[in-house]
C-alpha cells in the first residue's frame, strides 16, 4: 500500500521500509490485555472494549521503553513506530481511539497501518469469526473509506 501511495504522498523508500518493518509491532500492547478479554469468543461488551482499547497506550509505553533502553528515542524513524502503535485505530471521522483524531491529524503511517490491519483481520479466521474472502474484504474497505478511512 505504501508503495502505491509513494508518488502521491511523497513517501520515500526508507519511510516505506520502516512502515513495513514496524507493522508487526502495531499491537504490541495487547501483551498487557487480560486473556479473558483478548481471547473472548464473541463480541466484547462495553467494559471489555474499553480494556481492549488500552492496548494502544500500553503499546506506546512498551515502545518508548524499548527505544529509550537502546538509546533510539531520537532516531529519525522512531516517530513512525510510535505513530503506528498509537494511532492505528484513529479514523477520519474522529470516532476512533485513543485521541479522536480526524482526517489530516492522523499520520499517513497510521492510515496505512489501519487499512492493512483491517484487511488482515477480515481475511483471517479468528476464534470469534470465519475468514472473509478477499473480495468481501475489499468491499468492506471501500464502504469504510467513505467515513472511516481515507
Amino acid at each position: 500500500m505504501a508503495t502505491t501511495l509513494a508518488d502521491d504522498c511523497q513517501l520515500n523508500d526508507e519511510f516505506i521500509e520502516h512502515v513495513y518493518l514496524f507493522f508487526p509491532l502495531h499491537d504490541i500492547g495487547k501483551i498487557g490485555i487480560p486473556a479473558h478479554v483478548l481471547l473472548k469468543k464473541g463480541i466484547l461488551d462495553s467494559g471489555e472494549r474499553e480494556v481492549m482499547q488500552t492496548h494502544v497506550d500500553k503499546g506506546q509505553e512498551i515502545i518508548d521503553n524499548i527505544l529509550a533502553a537502546f538509546e533510539f528515542s531520537d532516531h529519525q524513524f522512531a516517530q513512525i513506530l510510535r505513530n503506528i502503535a498509537q494511532h492505528h485505530h484513529e479514523t477520519i471521522d474522529g470516532m476512533g481511539y485513543p485521541n479522536g483524531l480526524r482526517g489530516e491529524e492522523i499520520p499517513i503511517e497510521a492510515h496505512i497501518m489501519a487499512v492493512a490491519d483491517i484487511f488482515e483481520a477480515l481475511t483471517s479466521t479468528r476464534h470469534y469469526k470465519q475468514a472473509w474472502s478477499v473480495d468481501e474484504a475489499f468491499d468492506k474497505l471501500r464502504e469504510m473509506s467513505e467515513h472511516k478511512l481515507e
